[in-house]
């Protein structure tokens, strides 16, 4: 490959179209993910050709590698696209649309009045200064016990969303499967318990460190055994502050009035990667 620097048309090549500042502030990574810039935010470039193949892959889309590499083209700031938090991960594919196509958006909504589908319009811009931080330095305290939080990555999320996608498939598979009853039992407890276990390491995954005394616990083996063998109290306090991390990190509903019978209502927006670049 040419010198991108001596090359005669570098100056035509795609430039950064907006900069964001991210809601983690760069928190939670070290200079082998993240390279900061002086100013606080980060420069985001256009999708080119080749990254808009690579996102309509439907494999790609299923294991998680058009999203890592769109944000790895897109962001540069990201090293490694795969350690980029759940925290951020939304403004950084909001503004890599924005970028590529710019800040308006097309989307339907069905309006539960008269179930007309109105064609609506959304001003991405207005969406990302929605995006809310949840307060992951707020620690649960259990006697001598600290524990502390951290979102979660996207391979982490990734990793544990495919896990419990294949065994939900084969749940809903079970029941026209041409095998015995026992059989079917036997999938179906396996596929529960891993579906289980999965939900039990995401909430691991979830936790920084734990302090007890003079101890602290960074070591992910270690802090997943706590996870399984703490008491239900501990546990049950853990779960109710993961869960409202994940209420706080939720963007609001859109409010809607709909262009048949005026109808007014609620309708959730979420940012759903397998077309948001469509």
């Amino acid at each position: 490959m040419s010198n991108t620097n001596n090359h005669p048309l570098a100056k035509h090549f795609r430039q950064p179209s907006i900069y964001v500042k991210l809601p983690s502030d760069g928190a939670f990574y070290d200079e082998t993910i993240f390279e900061p810039t002086e100013s606080g935010e980060v420069p985001v470039y256009p999708m080119t050709a080749m990254d808009e193949i690579t996102y309509r892959t439907a494999d790609a889309l299923f294991n998680g590698s058009a999203v890592a590499n769109v944000i790895k083209s897109c962001v540069p700031s990201f090293k490694d696209p795969w350690q980029v938090s759940t925290l951020d991960i939304d403004t950084l594919l909001v503004a890599i649309r924005i970028a590529s196509y710019g800040h308006e958006m097309e989307f339907q909504s069905k309006c539960p009045q008269c179930e007309e589908i109105n064609e609506l319009s959304i001003d991405l811009r207005e969406v990302m200064e929605r995006i809310k931080t949840p307060d992951f330095p707020k620690i649960v305290s259990h006697g001598d016990l600290e524990i502390h939080f951290k979102p979660l990555t996207y391979k982490e999320q990734n990793t544990n969303v495919m896990a419990q996608f294949q065994d939900q498939k084969m749940l809903e598979a079970l029941p026209d499967a041409e095998i015995s009853e026992e059989e079917k039992l036997r999938l179906m407890t396996e596929s529960y318990t891993n579906i289980s276990q999965l939900t039990m390491e995401a909430i691991a995954d979830s936790i920084s460190m734990i302090k007890a005394g003079d101890d602290v616990v960074v070591d992910k083996e270690y802090l997943r055994e706590f996870v399984l063998n703490c008491d239900n109290k501990v546990f049950a306090k853990i779960r109710e502050r993961i869960d409202d991390i994940k209420t706080t990190g939720q963007l609001d509903p859109l409010k809607i009035v709909c262009n048949d019978c005026k109808h007014e209502y609620e309708t959730p927006f979420t940012l759903n990667q397998s077309d948001f670049f469509e």
